[in-house]
């Protein structure tokens, strides 16, 4: 393992793509890891009715653009691309509750 950092180290000094590569590739790792963690199978992006769900390229869209805007290390933009997509989903999960709750409160008021 300690061999193994010490290649990305040096890959992701070699050049400036370098970087946005191991950015990608932490990226995609946070998604399937996430994914993993979470238990949900691997869904392809697929027409429900009018709607488009994207399944994990959604996540994987999520964790790169965490991973990319974490201007750091292989090992900063994992975490980020682990924990964005969780924060955003608790933040949105909370926020329709809200709006749920609210819309509920005024069909009582009437």
């Amino acid at each position: 393992m300690h061999e193994a950092y010490h290649w990305l180290a040096s890959f992701s000094a070699k050049t400036a793509a370098a970087g946005y590569v191991l950015c990608g590739l932490a990226g995609l790792l946070g998604a399937l890891v996430n994914a993993a963690l979470e238990g949900r199978p691997l869904v392809l992006p697929r027409m429900k009715g009018n709607e488009l769900h994207l399944g994990f390229i959604g996540n994987l869209i999520i964790c790169l653009t965490v991973a990319f805007m974490l201007d750091g290390s292989f090992q900063m933009a994992f975490f980020a691309a682990l924990t964005g997509t969780y924060i955003l989903r608790t933040l949105k999960a909370k926020l329709e509750r809200a709006f749920a709750d609210e819309i509920d409160r005024l069909n009582s008021e009437e």
